[in-house]
This record gives C-alpha cells, structure tokens and sequence, in this order.
C-alpha cells in the first residue's frame, strides 16, 4: 500500500461524498482511504460503505475530536506515506500522482506540503450565498522555518508524511482542537528540519466555511487564544522557535478581540471577510 489517506468526520454525510470521490478520481491507484466517524448521529456510515470499495475503511469511535481520529486511523493505517483529508475539502485528481513524484524525485524527505486553492465560503440557512477566492495566502516558496514562524496559515489538508514518522512514535496532540496540524507539524519537524518538502503545485481545494458547521470559523477568540498559548509552552525550547515574533501577539490580540466581540462591540467575527 503506498498511500492511507485519513478522513475524521464529525456529522458531515451531507458533504463527505465529495472528499472520498475526489480520492477514488485520482490517477494514482495505489491507496486506502481510513474515515474516522468521531461519534456522528447522521447518516455518516450509510454514505462510507455506498461506495463499495474494498480501499475504503470506516472506523467509529466515541465523539473525542479530530486529532483522535487521526491517531485512531494512524493505527491501522498500512501505507507508507500518510495523507490528510478534511471531509468538506477535496483532493484535485492529480494529487497523489504530484506527491509521489515529488517525493520519488526528493528520497530525504519525511514530510511535505503541496500548495491548494482556498476559498472563503458564506452560508446562510444552509446555502452558499458568497465566495472569495483567498489562494494567495499560500507561498510560492516555503521553508521549515515559515512554519515555525506562523509566515503562513498552515492547514493539514494535503499534507503527507511518511509512515517513518508515526513509526518514530509521534502523534497528534489531542488537547488540541484548533491548529492541531501546525503543533503536530512542529513536533516532529523540530527533529527532522532538513527533511521537509514544499511542492508548488495547486493540488487540493481548501474551503473555509463561515455561517454553516466550519470548525475554523465557529471557534471563538478566546479559543484562538488559548490555542496559541498552549502551542507557545509547549514549543517555547524549540530551536526552530528561536526569533519567533507571534507570541505574545496571537495571544493578546485573540483576547482582545473576545472581549470587544463578548460586549457587542464587534460584528460576527465571519462578515470582515465578506464585507
């Protein structure tokens, strides 16, 4: 098995679809897709085994968040590099054959990230209303160290990493429900800095869903801001942290804006981007 690509989902049977179709469209055979239903009441498991495919893995656990889920599939998980996929975004066909290329073409590398179409997404009563193209958050150049540095919004989405990593005992940090990806990134990429490549391709699609079931954009301030705190204490030592400049901003501007929001003094965090 050359590819396990791992789908957490959480009440989403109405979208998921589209996240598995766009893995079983690839060029690349040579994979298994392991969805985690993190405690769903919908129909989730009905819309997992629709397919009837024996690459397709559904695996039920007890509502515990998605680096859980993650965890949980790492366990069962038989290829030899491992891709991340939200069930509301989707693959472009030719994601896994540019992966595997790249990193045939790359024989160092432990992990990488390819460059993705992001789209900023309105809802109301369920309906797409409004969509902003954002792409140009991601670089065209990308190092290791612009992780460490938040130069970026890193998202997990199309990110791969070979098996060696979890073999190497790593794994996601389930106190985290917000940036979880960036932490896990870091954890490993503290050992292994050298061992990191970006592919500059547009291979996966990124929605960020405001006004509907997008965790991003449910999170409030005060979430944000413990999240970076948290991050900070445990990555404070890092080499790779050295001359960072986001903390103590992230914290005191998220905490800021709490409590402007929890006043009313602000509007729906979501409507700055579409105003």
């Amino acid at each position: 098995m050359k590819v396990s690509i791992i789908i957490p989902t959480f009440n989403r049977a109405y979208i998921l679809g589209n996240a598995i179709k766009s893995v079983i469209n690839q060029l690349v055979s040579d994979w298994e897709i392991i969805v985690v239903d993190d405690g769903s009441t919908d129909s989730t498991k009905s819309v997992v085994v629709s397919f009837k495919d024996d690459r397709i893995k559904y695996v039920y656990q007890n509502n515990k968040g998605p680096s859980a889920a993650r965890n949980n599939a790492l366990e069962i998980a038989k290829g030899s590099w491992i891709a991340y996929l939200d069930s509301d975004n989707e693959f472009f066909p030719k994601y896994l054959d540019v992966m595997l290329s790249e990193v045939n073409k790359h024989p160092d590398t432990l992990y990488a990230l390819p460059k993705g179409k992001r789209t900023l997404e309105l809802y109301k009563q369920g309906k797409l209303v409004k969509s902003i193209d954002d792409s140009g958050d991601f670089l065209n150049n990308l190092s290791v160290n612009d992780i460490f540095m938040r130069n970026f919004h890193f998202d997990g989405n199309g990110f791969m990493h070979s098996k060696r990593i979890i073999d190497d005992g790593f794994r996601w940090d389930e106190k985290l429900s917000l940036m979880e990806e960036w932490d896990f990134v870091m954890t490993f990429a503290e050992k292994y800095p050298n061992n990191f490549l970006y592919i500059p391709h547009i291979i996966f699609h990124y929605h960020q869903r405001f006004g509907t079931d997008g965790l991003v954009s449910n999170a409030k301030y005060d979430e944000w801001a413990k999240a970076f705190e948290y991050i900070y204490q445990k990555h404070k030592n890092d080499i790779m942290l050295h001359g960072q400049r986001w903390y103590p901003n992230r914290v005191e501007k998220y905490m800021k804006l709490y409590e402007e929001y929890k006043v009313g003094k602000a509007p729906e965090p979501y409507l700055k981007y579409f105003s």
